[in-house]
């Protein structure tokens, strides 16, 4: 019963590290996505500005 337990607890711990780094690989692509869209947002930003005249 000990050795079951044991592997149990080493199978959660694969478990939950596997989880974390795909949760961490989401997080990157995530920052990717926002970083796009940032720059994007202040392209638009800038040259609805130029055009407007007011920089």
């Amino acid at each position: 019963m000990r050795q079951s337990i044991s592997t149990r607890s080493q199978i959660e711990r694969v478990s939950h590290a596997k989880r974390l780094r795909e949760l961490e690989q989401e997080n990157d692509l995530l920052k990717l996505l926002y970083s796009d869209l940032l720059q994007k947002f202040s392209a638009m930003k800038d040259g609805i500005t130029r055009r407007a005249g007011v920089c």
